[in-house]
């Protein structure tokens, strides 16, 4: 992992005001009839993640990050209903005879009814809650000098490098665990982010590793959702067969990749 900067020019405080800019514009895009939903949610919660990452970074008040975090956990149903089909169509169910398994059609035809009623727009009163968590957040930023947001960057760097070392290290002696691939995955998309937010080139190494571990997120995603829904192993083996293939392929080239970072 390379070190990231410290030594940045001021206006960190216009950087992370300018990323809640955005996110109000988006959210004031799905009322609008002539924006895609599914495209708007998504640039939303990029923005969000973006913007949480950047006030942990500097060391905002719990509460601004929490007011973000907010808007993403209200619209992450929509989100989550598009990620999983597209999870479910990267197993490539026409290879093959699995496609047959009428188990396979139902969850297809499920998935694709659930993404398609993502497409709608979320209620007018709740863009305007979203908006007001938003504003307050807003509210709390202007408050902080750049002199302030500064002076805690570079604990903030640290704090971040280190975890990122200590979620892989986890990630090796329990990597049997989902949680540790979770965690993982958070550590390496919030340093990615603080070197994104300062102006930093992303390690390649990294930004291959956080796209593996992204996509084993989804896929751990739409197995919880599969035993939820009642196709469980026991019921639906065709689709767990293929999809248990995946996830063991996805965590070995993990492990694999993690090496490189370390």
């Amino acid at each position: 992992m390379q070190e990231v900067m410290t030594a940045v020019d001021a206006g960190m405080r216009e950087r992370l005001l300018g990323l809640c800019d955005a996110m109000a514009a988006h959210l004031r895009g799905l009322r609008d009839p002539k924006r895609r939903v599914s495209e708007t949610v998504h640039e939303t919660r990029k923005l969000g993640k973006a913007l949480r990452g950047g006030m942990t970074l500097v060391g905002m008040p719990k509460a601004s990050v929490r007011a973000v975090a907010t808007v993403a956990r209200m619209l992450a149903g929509q989100r989550d209903a598009v990620s999983r089909l597209k999870t479910w169509q990267r197993l490539n169910w026409d290879e093959g005879p699995q496609g047959q398994d009428p188990a396979v059609q139902a969850v297809g035809a499920m998935l694709e009814k659930l993404a398609h009623s993502a497409g709608r727009r979320p209620p007018v009163e709740a863009v305007a809650w979203a908006e007001a968590r938003l504003g307050e957040a807003r509210s709390l930023l202007e408050r902080r000098s750049e002199a302030a947001l500064q002076a805690a960057l570079p604990h903030g760097l640290h704090r971040l490098r280190r975890r990122v070392h200590k979620r892989l290290r986890l990630l090796g002696l329990r990597r049997r665990h989902a949680p540790a691939f979770h965690e993982g995955r958070k550590a390496l998309k919030a340093w990615l982010g603080a070197q994104a937010l300062l102006g930093e080139a992303p390690d390649d190494a990294c930004v291959k590793l956080a796209e593996l571990l992204g996509d084993e997120n989804d896929l751990s995603a739409l197995e919880t959702w599969l035993n939820a829904r009642g196709f469980s192993k026991g019921m639906a083996p065709g689709v767990w067969s293929r999809v248990s293939v995946r996830h063991k392929q996805l965590r070995v080239g993990i492990l694999e990749e993690s090496l490189s970072v370390r």
